[in-house]
């Protein structure tokens, strides 16, 4: 019989009042450290007072019930208050991303959502800031007046200055004169959107009510109990499912996490080690590709002073060579599986690494239920591979403003269809073997092909794109660009990747855009070709001669060309080949699954 888990609340407003008014709500709820070590702490007490006051802010502009606020900001205390700023108001804040280079997709975000408002600081590493003031015409009062975007009116100013406390937003928020503000809520107003990973080009918005919160916060607490103050490390953004500041609300837990106003960390996995021992963290939320490399490094950990109980694993499969890092870098592991639209689907908690099976996520978290279906929606048996299908109370309320999304995934008895391809084994846990569609799952990231195609076919001299998935050790696939090329004769593997530069763990989303001159294959006519390359931007990017007769120049030449594409992380191809036709199906399409295939044997990536 399973045990009642609760929450002290039925909406996340009770929830950020209860611990506020708890003996020790002086205790830290949350800490951003910054690059120098120096770290930043709002207390529960504070976090609450500060938020109110944010939330009257946002009153006085007529915000409330029923609006949508993008929030912008990156990780960071200013972040946190305007949060839970947003949700003490009674509106619905959004996370606002920005992964193109073009800010095509954050606009598209706000268009979709129909945003009233949008929280920026304009000195924020990549700040939302700048895309906004260059195409909408801002009034001197910050309110917008934009016919691309009619819905939005206010700009809202959240700025850091630790010169002239005046203008500092938290001090601000600290001013114990302030007028204070909580809207009255129920469970099933929404509460928050949250934006899918954006590979696709563009985010899908999805919708979470105080409820689903709430439900959230009964199975992370299901996982671990862990005890008011004990100290927590995520290294997620807060706008993503895995990064909502979930612990702290169902626990009481003291958040920590690495303060990213300034932008991405020289070397992220040595720093979130060194906080989790100075810190004395107790449970700590990172992906595999972190602990991997952590654990290569043994000067890091080998003669630590403490170890973390556990250490929680999610965005990613993991392999089982990961699993060494208990005994070493923890006690305990926790392998979670989950997705945006219903947070937690299943977890697996793992003492001895040689009882672990790849590709296992574990039994079906807290009061969520899991089955396996065949093409007709048909349930299957144990041991057979079909659609994961999931119910939890934490599902999502649907997909905002995109109904036709939402008919595709929902089903009207309440199941959700993960895309996800999966079995049920004869130990009764559920056992992940990755997606259905033409996606590429790579990290924590899971890549659309079909927008990144369409990109790389402006290039010069690129008959077509096909971009798969191929093996890699770390992040589960690795991304491959195949190349046809007209005139090309035979299949050549490019090798730009090989340099040391290339794939290092220390810069765990850069891609090295280096070739190596060995490659030198010949084409048929010998041709040279003068094209013009147009960026995202629809600007030139060069007007050049590409020689046809060295693959070695146009693979430098794409792979600058691709890195231009994302702007935060380029999630481009770390592998080229380039062929002179592509493998088809009996009805003349593209196959996908050849094309993998090659690629990996070409690459001397098949597994093993």
């Amino acid at each position: 019989m399973t045990c009642e888990i609760t929450v002290p609340g039925e909406t996340v407003t009770e929830i950020l009042k209860y611990w506020a008014s708890t003996e020790d709500n002086n205790l830290p709820a949350f800490v951003s450290i910054y690059p120098s070590g120096e770290k930043n702490v709002l207390t529960r007490k504070e976090v609450y007072d500060c938020s109110k006051k944010f939330a009257h802010k946002l009153r006085n502009l007529g915000i409330g019930k029923g609006d949508i606020i993008c929030n912008t900001l990156p990780n960071s205390l200013e972040r946190v208050v305007c949060e839970f700023g947003i949700t003490l108001s009674g509106a619905t804040s959004m996370n606002g991303q920005v992964l193109r280079a073009d800010g095509e997709d954050f606009r598209e975000a706000l268009r979709i959502s129909q945003s009233l408002a949008v929280i920026v600081d304009p000195d924020a590493y990549h700040s939302a800031h700048s895309l906004l003031v260059k195409e909408i015409s801002l009034g001197s009062d910050n309110n917008f007046h934009s016919e691309e975007l009619p819905c939005l009116k206010h700009f809202i100013v959240c700025s850091r200055n630790k010169v002239d406390k005046t203008k500092d937003f938290i001090t601000l928020m600290k001013d114990p004169n302030l007028p204070s503000f909580v809207a009255e809520v129920s469970p099933s107003d929404l509460v928050t959107v949250m934006t899918t990973s954006g590979s696709t080009g563009y985010s899908k918005l999805v919708k979470f009510s105080h409820a689903n919160i709430c439900a959230f916060g009964c199975q992370v607490k299901a996982i671990e109990p862990l005890k008011p103050g004990d100290h927590f490390l995520n290294c997620s953004q807060l706008g993503w499912a895995g990064g909502y500041p979930q612990w702290y609300l169902s626990c009481g837990v003291t958040r920590y996490f690495l303060d990213m106003h300034n932008g991405p960390y020289q070397n992220l996995p040595e720093m979130l080690w060194r906080i989790i021992i100075s810190e004395k963290i107790v449970y700590a939320f990172l992906t595999p590709l972190v602990v991997n490399s952590i654990l290569s490094e043994k000067s890091l950990w080998e003669n630590s002073s403490w170890k973390p109980k556990c250490l929680c694993l999610a965005g990613q499969p993991v392999k089982k060579g990961t699993l060494d890092i208990i005994g070493k870098l923890c006690d305990t592991v926790d392998i979670n599986y989950g997705i945006t639209e219903c947070n937690l689907v299943s977890t697996h908690r793992i003492i001895d690494s040689s009882t672990y099976k790849e590709g296992c996520a574990g039994c079906p978290g807290y009061r969520v239920t899991v089955k396996i279906v065949d093409k007709d929606f048909q349930e299957l048996d144990q041991g057979k591979t079909g659609q994961i299908l999931v119910k939890s109370p934490s599902l999502c309320q649907g997909y905002l403003n995109n109904e036709v999304a939402c008919q595709k995934a929902f089903l009207e008895d309440g199941w959700f269809c993960t895309d996800d391809a999966g079995s049920i084994g004869q130990d009764g846990k559920l056992y992940v073997e990755g997606r259905q569609s033409d996606c590429i799952m790579r990290g924590t990231s899971v890549l659309y092909p079909g927008w990144l195609e369409k990109k790389l076919k402006e290039f010069p001299s690129v008959e077509d794109v096909v971009v798969v998935g191929v093996p890699d050790d770390v992040l589960y696939n690795e991304i491959c660009a195949c190349i046809l090329i007209k005139d090309l004769a035979g299949v050549f593997a490019g090798k730009g990747h090989l340099k040391p530069k290339a794939a290092s763990n220390k810069n765990l989303d850069m891609t090295s855009t280096v070739c190596d001159n060995s490659l030198t294959p010949k084409l048929q006519n010998g041709s040279t070709q003068k094209q013009t390359c147009e960026t995202v931007y629809g600007k030139s990017l060069c007007e050049k001669i590409v020689s046809l007769k060295g693959l070695e120049a146009f693979e430098e030449e794409l792979r600058t060309f691709a890195c231009k594409i994302f702007l935060s992380y380029p999630l481009v191809p770390k592998y080229y080949i380039f062929v002179d036709k592509f493998p088809l199906t009996l009805n003349g399409k593209i196959c996908r699954k050849d094309l993998r295939e090659l690629a990996a044997n070409l690459l001397e990536l098949n597994k093993t």
